[in-house]
């Protein structure tokens, strides 16, 4: 029982909304299904005898609902969820996954234990929550194979989208995702990726291969496109709109990494990428991280589809863009050679992307694999 409701309520959280997230200590709101699920947001099981009765609660919840749980179709509520989580209650290595995702709680009188309990701001969670986000938007959204190769046909779990992705794709996640982290918002402290709600798309070099990192360029590849929450959005337009000055409680409105650098306003000759309408970017290169939003989520502009590679139709007024521009040619992919990195665009020694990023900014994590998988 444990183990199949865990299951379940792992893809209900995987589904979240993108205004459904806050600052670390908010508590994830009823609605983790948009098909109108709400009754059993609040209940999640844990090993122990005064939550047995939260077990039930839970499945009775589904079974009213009209959800079928049971055998392999373990969400299925035949409209907006529209996939099939494959995974088996009794398999190992699942139940070892969401026994870390899941960590029992040893107070019995914990109650209904929150979903965010699920959730961390590390490094390794946030990686694995928002996998998990983009596993779920494939299923539900990506009828065709994304420039990646990926699509809804051809994952069954986060562990094939994570060994579906090339070399390169990877490392586009992993050096954008160990950024997002190492920046923080000035109010809490919490990382921007804690911020981020949902990955849409996340795509490395054009014709990247196994063996081949693609293109170093092009304005729809060595990139993710995201969704934020409000939180994020206000953070980026504020230090937009200061041009990442010092305020007065003494932080930047976001701070980059390492400690004294922060993200500003945008100094990039061609303004934003399309459709968006603002652009910040990190004030330290090397490489430079750089956010494409729109700047009023109320705008008819930010209501419209993106039109963008992959996900044309798709319309997020907090949609959020991230590239790391490598040199002064604003060439983005981590597993290209550079030279042209130094100050005022000198030359340097040749190094991988992702060697410059990590004498800049620290370890990627590159042996990162989502829980569970081999």
């Amino acid at each position: 029982m444990r183990n199949l409701l865990f299951i379940t309520l792992l893809a209900a959280s995987a589904c979240n909304s993108a205004a459904s997230r806050g600052s670390p200590d908010e508590a994830i709101p009823d609605a983790l299904f948009d098909t109108g699920i709400d009754a059993v947001a609040d209940v999640v099981s844990v090993d122990s005898p005064a939550n047995d009765a939260n077990a039930d609660a839970a499945v009775e919840a589904f079974d009213d609902a009209g959800v079928e749980v049971g055998d392999d179709t373990l969400l299925d509520t035949g409209d907006d969820a529209a996939f099939d989580l494959q995974l088996d209650a009794g398999n190992d290595v699942a139940n070892d996954a969401l026994d870390e995702l899941f960590p029992d709680t040893e107070d019995p009188e914990a109650g209904n234990a929150d979903v965010t309990a699920a959730w961390a701001d590390t490094l390794d969670s946030n990686r694995n929550r928002l996998l998990g986000t983009y596993f779920a938007f494939l299923k539900a959204s990506a009828t065709t194979p994304q420039s990646n190769g990926l699509s809804g046909n051809n994952v069954s779990n986060v562990c094939d989208v994570w060994n579906g992705l090339d070399p390169s794709s990877r490392a586009v996640f992993l050096t954008l995702s160990a950024r997002l982290q190492g920046s923080r918002i000035g109010i809490d402290g919490s990382s921007m990726l804690w911020h981020v709600v949902e990955i849409y798309r996340i795509v490395g070099g054009q014709n990247a291969t196994s063996t081949d990192p693609g293109s170093c360029g092009g304005g729809e590849y060595n990139r993710m496109i995201m969704s934020q929450d409000q939180t994020l959005h206000a953070a980026l337009l504020a230090a937009n709109q200061h041009k990442g000055a010092l305020q007065s409680n003494g932080q930047y409105d976001i701070a980059d990494a390492p400690t004294g650098t922060f993200w500003r306003d945008s100094h990039d000759l061609a303004g934003a990428h399309a459709p968006f309408d603002l652009s910040d970017e990190t004030d330290k290169g090397a490489p430079r991280g750089q956010t494409q939003y729109f700047r009023d989520p109320t705008s008819a502009l930010a209501n419209a589809p993106l039109g963008r590679q992959d996900i044309p139709a798709l319309v997020d007024p907090l949609a959020l863009e991230m590239d790391l521009d490598y040199d002064c040619l604003h060439n983005s992919n981590p597993q290209c050679s550079y030279t042209l990195y130094g100050p005022l665009c000198m030359p340097a020694s040749t190094k991988i992307g992702t060697d410059i990023f990590v004498q800049s900014y620290g370890a990627i994590d590159a042996d990162f694999r989502p829980v569970g998988c081999l």
